[in-house]
């Protein structure tokens, strides 16, 4: 893994980085001071970014042409039986046209978030949490999968002060060998890769027999946001610590749905913002947006970098904001990244 470490006050600092990792920053922390140091160039810190000084975010229009569709009713979700006991939730998400990306009203808008277009997406369904503790708990048991940090023997887990790449640290010991996950079944699984969570979609596939996938970053936006181009997933008012596990203000994941219904998406999604960064399907490119299909995008073909999105639990309100576009490499494994599934709507598609 790369050699970085986060101090107290969350800035990122790389000593070193491999050529495959070359410009991804390993914990989506950004700086503030330029639309580029946003995202492209997360590795610098700025010396006027604190913790408790998170940006603002500044409120979209009034008129839009498009309109939030009304949370999905219950009776038309899915749940998927993966283990005795064990069920993951899905929302379905109705086919349609929204507003991907951000515009220039958005002061705290990166470059790769624009243009903000029109995307037309065919329905599916996705996790209305987080995967947790407890489902990634029933693949592990089921199929006895190691993930990347069981592996290679660490992951970058945070001690109370600093990050580091610790021994011992896995999704079973996310701060470390000494911590565990007692008492935590619905927190979101996190210090997994994009590896490891494809190889879970894959066991999901297996035992529901329906294609389980990462979503891709536009279903994951979707989802996220509805379809009126708003900043967060409960509207364009700034975080708090009544809507998103952000900013470091629990220093830890929390409980899944421990912020609904105030926190969630226009469908009735939890932790779309904060908590846990989520792996999606897309390679990334800063530059994809600008060419990218109007229906159901599915990312560049290849990258050196994978997308992730939503923020995780310390990160600032400009990377929890729904717009906001974060990669890394497939392998890394951090304490506070995470994902959650899609689902075809119809069945073997």
């Amino acid at each position: 893994m790369n050699s970085h470490y986060i101090n107290r006050r969350g800035f990122l600092r790389i000593t070193a980085l491999t050529a495959a990792a070359a410009g991804l920053a390993a914990c989506g922390v950004t700086s503030t001071s330029s639309t580029a140091s946003k995202n492209v160039d997360a590795t610098k810190p700025t010396s006027n970014l604190a913790r408790t000084e998170a940006p603002k975010a500044t409120a979209l229009p009034a008129a839009t042409t498009a309109k939030v569709e009304k949370p999905v009713p219950e009776s038309s979700n899915m749940l998927l039986t993966l283990a005795p006991g064990v069920i993951l939730d899905l929302v379905r998400i109705p086919a349609g046209e929204f507003l991907m990306g951000s515009t220039d009203a958005d002061s705290q808008a990166a470059s790769n978030e624009k243009p903000q277009h029109k995307v037309t997406l065919d329905e599916y369904l996705i996790g209305k949490t987080e995967v947790t503790n407890a489902q990634f708990g029933a693949f592990v048991k089921a199929t006895g999968y190691k993930t990347t940090a069981e592996k290679e023997g660490s992951g970058y887990a945070y001690d109370g002060t600093n990050w580091s790449d610790m021994k011992g640290a896995d999704w079973q010991h996310p701060k470390g060998p000494n911590s565990n996950i007692s008492g935590k079944d619905n927190h979101p699984v996190v210090l997994v890769s994009w590896d490891d969570a494809v190889a879970f979609c894959a066991w999901a596939s297996q035992v529901t027999g329906r294609k389980v996938t990462l979503p891709t970053e536009a279903q994951w936006e979707k989802a996220a946001r509805g379809t009126d181009g708003r900043i967060y997933p409960w509207g364009n008012g700034e975080p708090n610590a009544n809507l998103a596990n952000f900013n470091m203000n629990v220093i830890d994941t929390t409980e899944a749905g421990k912020y609904s219904p105030a926190g969630d998406s226009p469908y009735g999604l939890s932790d779309m913002a904060g908590n846990a960064w989520e792996w999606t399907a897309d390679w990334y490119s800063d530059t994809y947006y600008a060419s990218s299909p109007s229906s159901n995008p599915q990312g560049p073909t290849t990258s050196t970098g994978r997308v992730l999105r939503g923020g995780g639990w310390i990160n600032y309100s400009l990377s929890v904001r729904v717009a906001f576009r974060f990669r890394n490499v497939p392998t890394n494994r951090y304490g506070h990244f995470g994902f959650r599934v899609a689902v075809a709507s119809a069945p073997g598609s």
